[in-house]
């Protein structure tokens, strides 16, 4: 009977132990979810110093938010707040701090929906990861450390970071909608469709040129790359310290 009251009873504390933890996991990720009204062309501006965001493209005239804050101690989860400031036809998101511990902060991590054709005018990450997806409408998009990749494009692109790569495939291009990749430490890979026309300008210092279109020549210490395509777009890429990996079926 002794041992059976024994048995029981650590029965008890696994499961106290075992909650506790739960609550614990649970409450490290408090998710914050918000729709927002906005025009098929209205402007979005994204501010984040910790953690990734990803933002995606669909039909509707609206701009979801979604967050998680991931933190080693729940009560640096205080220090980050998520400020969301909507207009007419603008959305203003940023992660605000009020804490002083940056050596464990809080991150964040967004996931955030806009009408295809969306103007993001501000996207500026400084410690986090950007991925894009089916957009139409300008981007302009920057990060100190972290990739940006981007996919289905077909709008006036600016992208640039740091210390991380840049990898865009473009689903269609047209003339007047200029591309810019630019990269300090790090891989580019672009990719435009046939029949872009593009008028393609390349260099970088180190790391090399691949590329089925055009011919990549020596300049200085680095590699240069210049296409005539016609009355498609202007494209730049510039890198330093990394390769760059230019493809499409219409240059040649």
């Amino acid at each position: 009977m002794v041992k059976r009251q024994h048995f029981l009873a650590v029965l008890v504390a696994l499961s106290a132990a075992n909650m506790a933890f739960a609550s614990v996991v649970g409450a490290s990720q408090p998710v914050f979810r918000k729709l927002y009204s906005i025009s098929h062309n209205g402007r979005v501006a994204i501010q984040n110093l910790y953690g990734n965001v990803t933002i995606t493209a669909w039909d509707r005239n609206a701009v979801l938010v979604e967050a998680v804050k991931r933190s080693n101690d729940p009560k640096g989860f205080q220090d980050a707040h998520i400020v969301v400031e909507p207009t007419a036809d603008s959305l203003s998101i940023r992660t605000q701090y009020a804490g002083t511990d940056t050596d464990h902060p809080t991150s964040v991590e967004y996931r955030i929906t806009v009408p295809r054709g969306a103007n993001l005018e501000n996207i500026a990450l400084t410690n986090g990861a950007l991925t894009l997806t089916g957009l139409s409408g300008p981007i302009k998009a920057s990060a100190v450390n972290g990739d940006i990749h981007a996919e289905k494009l077909g709008g006036q692109v600016e992208l640039s970071t740091i210390n991380g790569q840049v990898d865009a495939d473009f689903e269609r291009t047209s003339h007047g909608k200029t591309i810019s990749l630019s990269s300090v430490n790090g891989p580019i890979r672009l990719s435009i469709p046939a029949g872009s026309s593009a008028n393609l300008e390349a260099h970088n210092l180190s790391g090399g040129i691949a590329t089925d279109v055009g011919r990549v020549a020596r300049r200085g210490r680095g590699h240069h790359l210049m296409v005539k395509g016609g009355t498609g777009p202007q494209i730049h890429v510039q890198n330093v310290n990394g390769g760059i990996s230019i493809h499409s079926n219409v240059l040649t």
